[in-house]
């Protein structure tokens, strides 16, 4: 059955998000979703739902800046997947994740410049 969570903003807005938990929440208002889906209407706050996923990104950047011979040129891919049970965490860049991010950086040239 696919499930559906409204989410609200940190600006008020709400988002209605698929959600990877079968079962219900603590906490959750539930209303049919037609076509044999559930949508659920949670208290959670999307932004400090996503900022669950914050720490594992900054650990990753951590480690691979901290060798000898770290690369001119960083890109990292992954998938966050937001459950109403654990909030966001980090699935798989090729699976049904719900957002999927490429973040790149690049050392600065001889001049400063990027």
């Amino acid at each position: 059955m696919r499930r559906l969570a409204i989410y609200t903003t940190a600006d008020g807005d709400e988002v209605a998000v698929e959600v990877a938990d079968d079962a219900i929440a603590p906490g959750v208002t539930t209303r049919g979703g037609g076509a044999g889906g559930l949508v659920e209407r949670t208290q959670q706050n999307l932004d400090d739902v996503l900022a669950h996923a914050r720490p594992a990104v900054r650990s990753l950047l951590r480690q691979l800046r901290e060798h000898d011979d770290a690369p001119d040129e960083l890109e990292v891919e992954f998938g966050i997947q937001v459950s109403l049970e654990v909030g966001a965490f980090i699935a798989s860049a090729d699976s049904s994740a719900n957002f999927r991010v490429t973040m790149r950086w690049r050392q600065p040239g001889p001049g400063g410049g990027a």
